[in-house]
C-alpha cells in the first residue's frame, strides 16, 4: 500500500465479535473500518479541573454505509445479528508509518517492542500462539533472520496436517480486502524434515474461520538450517471480523521437530514488498461504540453511520453496587443466598439470587415456636455486630433452646425450595451468620441441618450435614454418608459462641481431596474425611432448627437467636476466599489501601480488562460504603480519599494513580515553546488563564466513617479574595490525614495559579517533531509550557499537568492535538535528608558501643537526633559495612562533640575513626550527602 511519510498509519477497528466483554478492551479480533471513515473524527479524554471527576472519554465517528453493512436491520449485512451497543472499538497509529502492519515484537521475532527472552505464555502482548507447543518462547539465535532473536515452537511427531506451530493474535482486517504475508522459517532438528505454508486466515463475527494457504514448502531439518521465505496473498472474505497470519503444517509431522520464524510481514496489496521493521503502534482511543445512528442523503443514496463511543469509564458508570458481602458472594457465583431480610410478617424468604423459589416456614409437630422476620442487627457486647451488610435479620426463639427434648418450633425448609442438600455433594461451600441468645446447649442447638430419609429409632441414620452449637458453646459440623459414617468437627477459630455476639460460620467438603474446610469468623482450618463421608442422597434442609419431616415434623435440639446470609457455592473455598467473605461481612474491608480498594470496587463491578494500579499512600481506608453507589463513583471517592488520580488510558487500560505521582514527578516530559534549539516542541496555539475556579481559603474535609469535620483556613486569602469554601469527604481511617489533607488542599488553591486553558498542537504540519510526541503523550504527563512575549519581556514558564487530551483527524489529512493543564504545585516539599556523621573512634569487631562525631546539629541533644530501635550503617562504602540497631543513646549537652550510643548487638566488623554512620539509605544511593544541599531548613520550602 502507498505510504505517506508525513501521516501515521491509522486504523480504526471495530469488534464484531464481542459484546461489552466486562468494559474491557480486547488486543484482537476487530474489523478494519478505516477505508469508510469519512470527515472529521473527534475523540475527547479526561477532565477539565484537577478536582473535577474524570468524565467517560467520547469518540464521534462518521462511516460510509452505502451497502447497509453496518446497519443493524440489514439481514443481508455481513455482520447482521452482530452489530450491538457497547461493541468495542480501538484508534490506533503506527509511527513512523511502513507497509508492514503487524506489531514491531511479531515482526522481528522478538528483537523489538522490549519483550524478554523466554516464554511467550508468560509475557502478554507478544501477539504470537501456537497449536503444538505451550512452551513456544522468544529465543536467542546467533543466526537469526534479522536480529538476535527468533520465535521458536516444538512440533511433536504425529502433529496433524492444519496444525500451525506459530501465527499471530488476531489481526484486524478489512472486509473483501486482498493482502499478502510473508514469513521466514526454518527447521532447527537435524535428520528431520517438516511440510509447511504461509496462510492467512480470516474469521466472521461467529468465528467461522476460513484460511487460505500459500505454496507448501519442505523444510529440512539442520543447527545451521538456511531461512526459508514463505508467501500467501489472500482476498479476506466479505463477512470477515477479523484475521489472522502464520505457518501451518500441510502433512502430519513424522518426527519430533523445533520451528524457527523470524521477518514476518503483513501488508495490503497482491505483492510482497521488501520487509522492513514497522514503526511503533500507537494507542489513541480505545472503547465502545454506543450508539450507530445512521442517515442516508443524496435522495437515499448514500447512507452514513454516525457512530459516538465511550470509554469504559461509561459502562462502570452504569453498575450499581451491592454491599461489600453481598458483592463478594456474588463473585464466587452462589447457587443460593438467603439474606433473610424479609419484611416484617413474611411467611417464606426469598432467594437474592433468584435461581429458588422462596423457602417457607414449617412448623413443628409439637407445635409453633417463634420465628420473626425484619429484626436489627444488635449484639450483646459492643463490637460484636457485622457491618458488611445492612438490613434486618431473623429472630428465632424456640423453646428448649439446646435441650435434647421434643419443643415446638417454627424454622425455615429449604426443601420445600426445591434445596435438598447441596447441588453437587462431592464439592460444596455453604455459610451462614448467627447470633445464640439461648443457655449454654445442654446437648446442642442446632442451626442448619440437612438429611436423607434413612431412620433408626428416629435418628438420622444415612447422609447428613449438621451445623449446631455444641454444649461448650462451640460450632460444629456433623457429617456422614450414605451408610451412616459420622465425623464430628469443630469450626478452625471454635470459641463460646454462647455470647450474644454475631458470629460466621463458612464450611466445605471435598470428596476429591477427602478433607472439610470449617471457619469460624475468618479462621481457615482444614480436616481430613474419612471414606464414605459424601453426604448423597439428601432429602430435606432446613436453617434454624433440626426437623425430622420423616416422623412429620419432629423438632430437637431448638434454636434461639438471629441468623442471616445462609447462602451456597458449589466449589470448595480456600484461604484467601474465607478471608475476603468474612472481612466483607464484618467490616466491610475496613484497613484497606487505596490501591486495595480501587482494585477491589473494580472486580465488584465486573470489570475484566487491563488495569494499572500504582500502590496508595492511604494505607488504612474506612468501611467500604459503596452500597446504592455506582462503581464509578464508589472509584472516585478512593481517588479523592487518595487525592491522586484515574483516567482510562489510550489503550483501554483502567489507570489509577496515587498522589505521589505528581508529588515527584518533578521534571517535565516535554517542554512546548518557540525554540526548537532549545529542544522545545511548537505548537499553534497557547491560552492562559488566571482564575479563581479552584481558589479555596475555607477547607473542610469529612471523615466518611464518622462524619468528623477538619478545617483549614487561611486569613490573608479571604480578605483578597473573599471567604470561599471548598468541602470534600475522604474515608481515611486516619484523622491526622484528613486534618493533612485540609492543611495540603488549603496550600495549594489558596492562592490562584496561571492555567493552561488550551495548548494546540498540529502534528500534521510539523510530522517530524510532533508525531510522536503527540502519540505519546497520556493524561497525567507533567510538561512545560513556555510563552515568550516580544522583548524586551521575560519568558513566561508554566510548570502543569495534562488533564485533558482532544484529537481531531480529518479525512483531508490534517490532525490537532489540544491540551489542556493545571498548574503543578507552586509550593516545593521540605525533603528529611538521611542523619549521617563520623566515627569518633575505632571501634574493633564484638563491641556493643560506638562513639560518634557530631554530626550538622549538635544544638540539639543526640537522644533527639536517634532513638532505639533506629538501625544505622557502620563503614558505609567500605569492605567492613554492617547495619546495627540503637539500643540507647548517651546524654549529651548543647554544643556537645561525641556522643555515645549503645547497640542491641556486638558489631561483627573493625572499624576506623572517621568511617562513615549514616541512616539506611534508599536502594541505588551510594552516598549520604545525596540530599544535603537541598535538605536545608533555609533553602526549601514546606506547602504547609
Amino acid at each position: 500500500m502507498a505510504i505517506n511519510p508525513n501521516w501515521p498509519v491509522l486504523m480504526y477497528d471495530w469488534g464484531p465479535f464481542w459484546n461489552a466483554n466486562g468494559a474491557a478492551a480486547p488486543g484482537g479480533k476487530f474489523t478494519d473500518l478505516t477505508s469508510r471513515t469519512r470527515g472529521r473524527v473527534g475523540i475527547q479524554r479526561g477532565r477539565q479541573y484537577e478536582l473535577d471527576q474524570i468524565r467517560a472519554g467520547t469518540m464521534s465517528m462518521s462511516v460510509v454505509n452505502t451497502d447497509g453493512s453496518l446497519d443493524p436491520a440489514s439481514v443481508s449485512g455481513p455482520w447482521y445479528g452482530h452489530i450491538m451497543p457497547y461493541q468495542p472499538v480501538r484508534v490506533r497509529a503506527q509511527w513512523p508509518p511502513t507497509a508492514n502492519l503487524l506489531t514491531q515484537c511479531q515482526a522481528t521475532g522478538g528483537d523489538l517492542g522490549g519483550y524478554a527472552i523466554g516464554s511467550i505464555a508468560s509475557q502478554p502482548g507478544v501477539g504470537v500462539l501456537s497449536d503444538t507447543d505451550t512452551g513456544s518462547a522468544i529465543a536467542f539465535s546467533a543466526l537469526a533472520w534479522q536480529g538476535q532473536r527468533v520465535f521458536q515452537a516444538t512440533v511433536p511427531n504425529g502433529s496433524a496436517s492444519g496444525a500451525a506451530p506459530l501465527y499471530t493474535q488476531t489481526v484486524s482486517g478489512e472486509r473483501s480486502a486482498t493482502y499478502t504475508a510473508q514469513i521466514r522459517v526454518r527447521n532447527v532438528t537435524p535428520s528431520t524434515t517438516l511440510q509447511v505454508a504461509a496462510f492467512i486466515s480470516w474469521s466472521t463475527a461467529a468465528g467461522t474461520a476460513t484460511r487460505i494457504l500459500g505454496t507448501p514448502t519442505t523444510l529440512t531439518g539442520s543447527y545451521t538450517a538456511p531461512w526459508t521465505q514463505l508467501t500467501v496473498t489472500g482476498t479476506l472474505g466479505a463477512a470477515t471480523a477479523y484475521m489472522s497470519v502464520g505457518v501451518v503444517l500441510t502433512s502430519a509431522a513424522t518426527a519430533d521437530v523445533i520451528i524457527q520464524a523470524d521477518g514476518w510481514q503483513l501488508e495490503r496489496g497482491s505483492t510482497a514488498t521488501s520487509w522492513t521493521a514497522p514503526g511503533v503502534w500507537y494507542p489513541v482511543y480505545a472503547g465502545f461504540v454506543e450508539r450507530y445512528p445512521s442517515s442516508w442523503t443524496m435522495s437515499g443514496t448514500y447512507g452514513t453511520v454516525n457512530t459516538t463511543s465511550v470509554d469504559a469509564i461509561s459502562l462502570l458508570s452504569q453498575r450499581v453496587l451491592r454491599d461489600p458481602l453481598t458483592e463478594e458472594i456474588y463473585s464466587r457465583n452462589p447457587r443460593f443466598l438467603y439474606t433473610l431480610g424479609d419484611p416484617q410478617n413474611s411467611q417464606s424468604c426469598a432467594d437474592a439470587v433468584g435461581a429458588n423459589p422462596a423457602a417457607p416456614l414449617v412448623v413443628s409437630k409439637s407445635g409453633p415456636g417463634s420465628l420473626t422476620f425484619g429484626n436489627q442487627i444488635t449484639s450483646t457486647t459492643s463490637g460484636g455486630t457485622y457491618t458488611g451488610s445492612t438490613g434486618t435479620v431473623v429472630t428465632i426463639n424456640n423453646p428448649g433452646a439446646g435441650a435434647f427434648s421434643y419443643n415446638p418450633a417454627t424454622l425455615i425448609s429449604l426443601d420445600q425450595a426445591g434445596i435438598k442438600g447441596p447441588a453437587n455433594p462431592g464439592a460444596w461451600t455453604r455459610m451462614i451468620a448467627f447470633r445464640y441468645t439461648g443457655p449454654i446447649p445442654a446437648d446442642h442447638a442446632v442451626i442448619w441441618c440437612s438429611s436423607d430419609s434413612q431412620r433408626s429409632g428416629h435418628y438420622s441414620s444415612g447422609s447428613a450435614v449438621t451445623v449446631s452449637i455444641t454444649s461448650n458453646g462451640w460450632p460444629a459440623v456433623y457429617l456422614s454418608g450414605p451408610t451412616g459414617v459420622v465425623s464430628n468437627y469443630y469450626f478452625g477459630g471454635a470459641t463460646n459462641c454462647a455470647d450474644g455476639n454475631w458470629h460466621l460460620l463458612i464450611f466445605g467438603y471435598s470428596q476429591s481431596s477427602s478433607q472439610m474446610v470449617l471457619s469460624q469468623d475468618g479462621f481457615y482450618s482444614i480436616a481430613p474425611v474419612g471414606a464414605g463421608s459424601t453426604p448423597t442422597g439428601l432429602q430435606f434442609d432446613s436453617l434454624g432448627n433440626w426437623v425430622d419431616p420423616v416422623y412429620g415434623n419432629e423438632t430437637l435440639w431448638n434454636y434461639q437467636g438471629d441468623i442471616s446470609f445462609a447462602a451456597e457455592w458449589p466449589i470448595v473455598f480456600g484461604a484467601s476466599d474465607i478471608t475476603a467473605v468474612y472481612t466483607a461481612w464484618k467490616n466491610s474491608f475496613a484497613g484497606d489501601s487505596s490501591d486495595a480498594r480501587y482494585k477491589r470496587i473494580l472486580g465488584w463491578a465486573g470489570y475484566t480488562g487491563p488495569k494499572s494500579i500504582q500502590t496508595g499512600v492511604t494505607t488504612t481506608m474506612g468501611p467500604a460504603a459503596v452500597a446504592g453507589q455506582d462503581a464509578m463513583s464508589a472509584l472516585q471517592a478512593v481517588v479523592d480519599t487518595e487525592n491522586g488520580e484515574h483516567f482510562v488510558a489510550a489503550d483501554g487500560t483502567v489507570t489509577f494513580r496515587a498522589r505521589s505521582a505528581r508529588y515527584n514527578a518533578l521534571v517535565p516530559v516535554y517542554t512546548f515553546g518557540e525554540m526548537a534549539s532549545l529542544g522545545e516542541i511548537p505548537y499553534e496555539e497557547c491560552h492562559l488563564d488566571l482564575d479563581p475556579t479552584r481558589l479555596a481559603n475555607i477547607v473542610k474535609i469529612t471523615q466518611a466513617s464518622t462524619n468528623q469535620a477538619f478545617t483549614a483556613s487561611d486569613a490573608t486569602s479571604q480578605a483578597n479574595f473573599f471567604p470561599r469554601s471548598f468541602a470534600r469527604t475522604i474515608n481515611s481511617a486516619s484523622t491526622q490525614e484528613c486534618q493533612d489533607a485540609a492543611n495540603y488542599l488549603l496550600s495549594r488553591y489558596r492562592s490562584p495559579a496561571v492555567r493552561v486553558a488550551s495548548v494546540r498542537l498540529h502534528p500534521s504540519a510539523n510530522p517530524t517533531a510532533l508525531w510522536p510526541v503527540c502519540l505519546g503523550l497520556e493524561l497525567g504527563t507533567r510538561i512545560r509550557v513556555m510563552r515568550r512575549p516580544p522583548a524586551p519581556a521575560a519568558p513566561i514558564q508554566v510548570e502543569c499537568f495534562v488533564e485533558s487530551i482532544s484529537w481531531e483527524f480529518s479525512d483531508a489529512g490534517d490532525a490537532y492535538v489540544t491540551l489542556q493543564c493545571s498548574p503543578a504545585d507552586l509550593t516545593p516539599y521540605g525533603l528529611f535528608a538521611a542523619f549521617h556523621t563520623t566515627l569518633a573512634t575505632s571501634p574493633a569487631a564484638g563491641v556493643s558501643t560506638i562513639t560518634i562525631n557530631a554530626g550538622s546539629d549538635n544544638t540539639n541533644p543526640a537522644a533527639a537526633q536517634l532513638g532505639p530501635g533506629q538501625q544505622l550503617v557502620l563503614g558505609l562504602g567500605t569492605a567492613t559495612q554492617e547495619t546495627v540497631t540503637i539500643q540507647s543513646v548517651g546524654t549529651t549537652t548543647a554544643g556537645w562533640t561525641t556522643a555515645t550510643i549503645t547497640l542491641t548487638a556486638a558489631t561483627t566488623q573493625a572499624h576506623t575513626a572517621g568511617d562513615t554512620v549514616c541512616e539506611p539509605l534508599p536502594s541505588g544511593v551510594t552516598s549520604a550527602t545525596t540530599w544535603d544541599a537541598i535538605a536545608k531548613f533555609d533553602s526549601a520550602a514546606f506547602a504547609y
